[in-house]
């Protein structure tokens, strides 16, 4: 507690954040091996029935969608921020631009992806270290800094060979005790993955660059072998990808309580036109298709708002324009006043 920025009187930094819904980077390649293949195969299948304009298009959407998604990733979601902080008046966050494309649905999910920003990680967490096992294995100097490296793993690892993996590792710098650099693993590694890194500023412990991966589920293709009519399964995994870059530290920072008027988080702008300010590194290919890609291919078919429509029924809600309505408030009962009709609605991400 003692390295924390907030026993600072005052500080202010910028972040930079790129969230997305994608592949693995391994999988990228043979997935669009694997569908250049299958787009092949079925042009080959002759078409013995005439096929209605419906399911026309349908398969039109379907076949579009899989192809982009070998091109592009699903979703992608940028975001400029400045944090500032009084030991008075708290901590506001700025968004000084944002723009998000591709399916909209996982934003809401995304939003409240783990960050070891402004706390101490769970894996060290006292509540929790009965959770694990920690082994001093080495020290090495980093920026001219002593640092322990200090190998964990989870106490619920049975078979003897489990007990010779580890979920992660720690750097603790060795003057002031405080982490420089964490990485942990899921237990089962291919499922996810936090790794943080800490510099020193002022004598206080500041974040300065995150990376996260979760497993988010399968891409999945079913056919039908005509031999023997066995059907297979090709599956390809997708990941929630996060990466975060804090710069431009500040302390002590002239603030008043002016500053920290309004919500907790105020948007500035929401356009995108800024974000070249604050890109650490220029995007790649599969990200620029994003934007211009997916945006245009899901709107002439409608591909969001069909997902949209779906997970909304899912979570009990009905989207109409800017508004989700709460399907659970339509019709209710209760046995003091009986039947009631009801409504609640709340402002969606739009």
């Amino acid at each position: 507690a003692k390295n924390s920025p907030k026993n600072l009187s005052s500080y202010s930094f910028k972040s930079y954040d790129k969230i997305s819904y994608d592949f693995d980077e391994d999988s990228i390649a043979s997935y669009q091996t694997y569908l250049n293949k299958r787009l092949d195969s079925l042009r080959k299948v002759p078409n013995k029935s005439p096929i209605t304009t419906k399911k026309n298009k349908d398969s039109l959407e379907q076949v579009n969608f899989t192809k982009l998604v070998g091109e592009s990733k699903m979703f992608l979601w940028e975001r400029a921020q400045e944090i500032i902080y009084s030991k008075t008046y708290g901590e506001k966050i700025n968004v000084l631009d944002n723009r998000v494309s591709g399916l909209k649905e996982p934003l809401y999910e995304m939003m409240a992806l783990r960050s070891n920003r402004n706390k101490i990680p769970k894996e060290v967490l006292k509540e929790n270290r009965n959770l694990y096992r920690y082994f001093l294995s080495d020290s090495i100097d980093i920026d001219g800094r002593k640092n322990y490296v200090i190998r964990f793993r989870q106490v619920d690892y049975k078979e003897s060979v489990q007990k010779k993996k580890y979920n992660g590792y720690l750097y603790i710098d060795a003057e002031t005790y405080a982490i420089k650099k964490i990485e942990s693993n899921s237990k089962i590694k291919s499922e996810g993955t936090i790794t943080s890194i800490w510099i020193p500023i002022e004598n206080h412990w500041f974040l300065s660059k995150e990376n996260l991966k979760i497993k988010a589920g399968n891409f999945n293709f079913k056919e039908e072998k005509s031999k023997d009519s066995i059907k297979l399964q090709k599956k390809f995994g997708t990941y929630v990808f996060l990466s975060s870059e804090y710069f431009d530290f500040k302390t002590p920072v002239e603030l008043k309580r002016k500053d920290f008027s309004g919500y907790s988080i105020d948007i500035k702008n929401a356009d995108g036109s800024l974000l070249n300010q604050f890109r650490r590194d220029p995007l790649t290919l599969r990200e620029q298709n994003t934007y211009v890609a997916i945006d245009s291919v899901g709107a002439k078919y409608k591909i969001d708002q069909k997902a949209s429509v779906v997970s909304a029924l899912m979570k009990g809600k009905i989207r109409y324009g800017n508004v989700d309505l709460d399907v659970g408030q339509f019709v209710k009962y209760n046995l003091y006043e009986g039947l009631r009709l009801g409504a609640s609605a709340k402002l969606n991400e739009r």
